[in-house]
């Protein structure tokens, strides 16, 4: 009896939740539409309206679901066709409808941040953040998120992914039983006969065209100017992108509509919080005594540095060291409240090393800007920056959570991360960075070229590897006199002109139509 109900779920698990042609005309009009809008255009203007799309093939398959979302706090009854109310367990609460706005209108503010500008990096970490966030929402519509902590949310989303791994097949499989089992017509069965007969001719038209093209000249370049105008080497690569991305959807969505996640009830803490209370003791013993220094050494500078060592040098020393500490702080405390019994002194303890925290969040700062005076900004330490005061709202969620477990860590970071990110990448960093570098270069011109690692700046090199951002600054009329004789910032325009050439209406971004802009007129490589 036992193996028979085994034998039963397994094959409910793998049954589609909706029907083929519905579910499959969906995921094949989505991916025509990914290949549409990403094909060899990987910042154009056509992002947003590619997240637009894919936020509306999740609503519709959530729709042909049953899934609430935007509504009520209770669970969808029989929110999937053929459910009993024993399968309703794994179905999500319906999210506000405040929540699904949060992440539909983050996850669209990113796809326009990316055709706003042509920084690589912003537009790698853009992609990864709309990929996470748009994990996230379908996990928080599909499931009952509530109560999941870190380790809950990160081990959902792995999950998830290993489930679209595990349902790879089903595009094709769920394809080929719904046909085996509708009667066809014989109109049909020719119909089918005939596309048998094609697939079956390609291999040996493959090798019968690679014959019969060695073979005369002529034919060769008959075929090879039909190819050529056909373009089918991009349309093989194009049918190869819709294919992948209908494949991609497909399953995951199947596999979040028929695995059914299991609700795991809140454990109760069994660490010994004397463990915890004993390394964190000592952990705030050594944040004591270095915070200390800080204060002394570096906020009021007041005392002597040992010899040899300059103000420079002492602030060029561990910015870097000091964010990963902020970032095993959070660690540590998040893994202490998840782990170890509640106690008054361990609570007190966690919130001694989050305020010593921000200690190390300010003195990690202070060398990074006392750094920047000294040298120049770049992309890292702008990114450096932005960082630090991430970390610090976290922890001021963080010192909450000490006292109010319940209250949700999870959301808070993702909104407040994504918030803070949204700023940074509508900011632009190269055109920050270049900002302030030409700021510098100018007071050093004004101070008589005084300066160079002396307090000026004179890595031109790195300028002329921004991105198409800084353009608009680097092209202004003073700028390009000050830089005439450096021959890397001169390439710069000419690699940033080159981007701009042949820009269309699929690939129009707004960055690299201002950076042609300001270098019309002028650029001689025109």
């Amino acid at each position: 009896m036992c193996e028979e109900k085994l034998r039963e779920a397994a094959r409910t698990n793998r049954e589609p939740r909706i029907s083929y042609p519905v579910f499959g005309g969906a995921s094949a009009v989505y991916a025509l539409f990914y290949t549409f809008c990403l094909y060899k255009n990987a910042s154009g203007i056509t992002y947003p309206f590619f997240v637009a799309g894919t936020l509306c093939y999740l609503f519709f398959c959530m729709g042909k679901c049953r899934v609430p979302f935007g509504g009520s706090a209770d669970t969808a009854s029989g929110a999937l066709a053929g459910q009993g109310p024993e399968e309703e367990s794994f179905m999500n609460d319906a999210p506000g409808r405040a929540a699904v706005a949060f992440y539909a209108g983050s996850l669209f503010l990113l796809g326009v941040s990316v055709c706003l500008t042509d920084d690589w990096k912003i537009i790698g970490m853009t992609k990864t953040g709309i990929f996470l966030l748009t994990v996230l929402l379908a996990l928080q519509c599909f499931y009952r998120t509530k109560g999941w902590g870190f380790s809950r949310y990160c081990a959902a989303i792995c999950r998830s992914l290993l489930e679209m791994l595990h349902y790879l097949d089903t595009p094709f499989g769920d394809a080929a039983v719904y046909y085996k089992g509708r009667e066809k017509p014989a109109g049909n069965r020719k119909a089918g006969y005939v596309l048998l007969g094609g697939v079956t001719a390609i291999p040996l038209l493959v090798v019968v065209l690679a014959l019969l093209l060695s073979a005369d000249a002529v034919f060769f370049d008959l075929f090879s100017g039909i190819l050529e105008d056909l373009k089918l080497g991009s349309a093989v690569l194009m049918g190869l992108m819709t294919v992948a991305a209908y494949v991609f959807v497909y399953s995951f969505v199947r596999g979040l509509t028929t695995y059914r996640m299991p609700q795991r009830t809140a454990k109760e803490k069994k660490g010994e919080p004397v463990v915890a209370i004993t390394f964190t003791s000592l952990l705030a013993v050594i944040y004591l005594v270095f915070c200390g220094i800080q204060v002394l050494y570096l906020f009021m500078g007041n005392m002597r540095l040992p010899e040899g060592l300059t103000w420079s040098s002492y602030a060029r020393q561990g910015f870097f060291q000091l964010l990963f500490v902020c970032l095993i702080n959070l660690a540590l405390v998040l893994v202490c409240l998840a782990v170890f019994r509640e106690s008054r002194i361990l609570k007190a303890l966690l919130t001694v090393i989050s305020l010593l925290t921000y200690i190390l969040i300010a003195s990690s700062a202070y060398r990074m800007s006392l750094y920047i005076m000294h040298y120049h900004m770049t992309f890292l330490r702008l990114f450096v920056l932005w960082a630090l005061a991430v970390i610090a709202v976290l922890f001021a969620r963080v010192i909450v959570s000490v006292y109010r477990e319940k209250f949700p860590l999870f959301p808070f970071c993702t909104v407040a991360v994504t918030v803070c990110y949204l700023c940074f990448a509508f900011a632009k960093p190269d055109y920050q960075v270049a900002k302030y570098d030409l700021a510098r270069l100018e007071e050093v011109t004004a101070d008589t070229q005084e300066g160079g690692r002396n307090g000026g700046f004179d890595d031109y090199r790195y300028l002329a590897g921004l991105s198409a951002d800084a353009a608009p600054l680097l092209a202004q009329g003073d700028v390009r006199e000050r830089l005439a004789q450096e021959d890397v910032v001169q390439r710069y325009y000419g690699r940033v002109w080159e981007r701009t050439e042949d820009m269309g209406l699929r690939d129009f971004n707004f960055s690299r139509w201002l950076a042609k802009k300001s270098l019309e007129g002028w650029y001689a490589g025109q």
